[in-house]
């Protein structure tokens, strides 16, 4: 292969087309491969016949001139989060990641816009104070007579969400005549929505609470 061409826009714009952040090895082939180095053949430094130095040297000329921002996993793991891929092709779990500063700034905004939101839904959690909730249903038939949910002939139904007081949060209706489109599986939804609401609150506090233990780490 011709040697490549190595210089500063070379390394971020292949950052940029990784998408990730990527370990300084990683970054090495990403350079070549987008000089058009064969990903079969060359899949790791030791497969290249040149330029594999230069192309450390320049990585780390950039990172010392403030081109590049390289953080340890943990970090980019808080900004990330799932998004954070740690795959690498040279098997190794390396500490530090590169990235451009674009990069980082946009995935900082979006890891702040993250955190924000789960203040705010935390906020609203702890303001609401829902107390265990339950489900009270009611089936009737065309002609309004209260039947069991069971009876051939209910057609409607209510699924109502209470506090134990008998107070009602939330009420699901659904129709589910014979001649209504899809009534079994309308009123699957409506169960299903339902019981989503019944349990919302229990599992909002038990996923922030995931998402706070995780955070301290």
């Amino acid at each position: 292969m011709t040697p490549i061409t190595l210089n500063r826009d070379v390394v971020l714009n292949a950052l940029e087309a990784a998408g990730r952040p990527l370990q300084r090895y990683d970054l090495v082939m990403t350079v070549f491969w987008a000089a058009g180095y064969n990903r079969d053949t060359y899949r790791t430094v030791q497969d290249l016949p040149d330029g594999s130095l230069e192309c450390v040297q320049l990585i780390d000329r950039m990172l010392t001139d403030g081109d590049l921002v390289r953080l340890p996993s943990t970090k980019w793991r808080q900004i990330l989060g799932t998004a954070f891929d740690t795959t690498t092709v040279h098997g190794q779990r390396g500490y530090h990641w590169f990235a451009t500063h674009n990069q980082h700034a946009l995935w900082s905004s979006a890891d702040r816009a993250r955190s924000e939101r789960i203040l705010e839904i935390t906020a609203r959690l702890t303001t609401a104070n829902l107390p265990p909730l339950e489900l009270h249903r009611t089936d009737w038939t065309e002609t309004g007579g209260l039947v069991d949910a069971e009876d051939p002939k209910a057609v409607h139904t209510s699924l109502e969400i209470l506090e134990p007081g008998g107070a009602r949060v939330a009420e699901v209706l659904c129709n589910h005549a014979p001649d209504d489109e899809q009534p079994e599986q309308a009123l699957a939804a409506a169960e299903a929505a339902a019981d989503l609401l019944i349990h919302a609150p229990a599992d909002l506090a038990f996923l922030l609470t995931l998402i706070q233990d995780k955070a301290s780490r």
